[in-house]
């Protein structure tokens, strides 16, 4: 067993991966409250006392809205303590594994966005993961940064989790259907990283930038209605019908790129990953936690 330190495991896919990785491996889990990564004397410290052979970085600030009033906040979480530990992971020769996400794309075109198309990040949370990810390539070169977006799962808040939440109570709702990208469960993250670290511990590495998405695209809206088809003859469920609006009816403080898909074609080829439809997982995530 090799040791690994994961960073942000209080977060919805730090609770995933530390669920998962626990089993097999010799993992350091720490909190928010346990280790903010932007307090970069105790986080060497932990690096220090604990000597991990990989590093996981979960720890993020992911509120796309109120990151443009906390522009400052978001900056020191996304970017400069991404900065520090990639410095830092380098220094002791620890392997570290970042997430990025599709928002740091402005695509013009609607065809899936490969690993080495232009960054034009349109908000505030984008534009500081995009200097988190030029961060840790300017700084080392044993690393992972996983662009993932869309993200749910059982823990924390993500919008199927709302979605489903609110149809208990409401006959109707508004979904935005002008924004394309594809949901990603934290499942599918997880279990890539532990492909990822069975392919490390053999001496394989594949290090780089990856696009993890599920296979197929899709809009708010036809997540909506997916949830809705399996909601909808259920006796607690009350949501019968949903609206398509555009963006502009829906207002948030952040703008959102109109298509942001991420290509998964390098992730399935390199490192031999098997990646199903977006629907395959939300079916499994509803029936499995929302069966009653």
């Amino acid at each position: 067993m090799s040791r690994i330190l994961l960073l942000g495991a209080g977060g919805q896919l730090g609770q995933e991966i530390n669920k998962d990785l626990s089993k097999n491996h010799d993992i350091l889990s720490l909190t928010k409250k346990e280790c903010d990564i932007t307090n970069y004397s105790l986080l060497e410290e932990k690096i220090k006392l604990f000597k991990p052979k990989v590093i996981i970085n979960a720890a993020a600030y992911t509120n796309v809205d109120d990151a443009e009033n906390n522009e400052s906040l978001a900056d020191n979480i996304n970017h400069l303590a991404v900065n520090k530990l990639a410095r830092l992971s380098k220094d002791y020769k620890v392997v570290l594994i970042h997430f990025s996400t599709d928002y740091i794309f402005n695509h013009k075109i609607n065809e899936p966005i490969s690993e080495d198309e232009k960054e034009d990040p349109i908000n505030v949370y984008g534009l500081t993961k995009y200097l988190g990810e030029k961060s840790i390539i300017r700084n080392m070169q044993n690393f992972y940064i996983l662009r993932i977006s869309w993200v749910y799962g059982k823990y924390g808040k993500n919008f199927p989790k709302t979605i489903l939440k609110l149809a208990k109570n409401k006959k109707e709702l508004n979904i935005v259907d002008d924004q394309i990208g594809s949901p990603t469960p934290t499942s599918l993250i997880s279990s890539v990283i532990n492909k990822l670290l069975v392919l490390h511990f053999k001496g394989e590495n594949y290090f780089g930038i990856y696009n993890l998405s599920p296979n197929g695209s899709c809009s708010w809206y036809e997540i909506g209605n997916f949830i809705l088809g399996h909601v909808k003859d259920k006796k607690n469920f009350k949501l019968k019908t949903i609206n398509k609006i555009s963006s502009k009816e829906f207002k948030s403080l952040a703008k959102r790129p109109k298509y942001s898909y991420l290509d998964n074609s390098k992730i399935k080829k390199v490192l031999n990953v098997n990646i199903h439809n977006w629907k395959y997982y939300l079916k499994d995530f509803i029936e499995s936690n929302y069966e009653n």
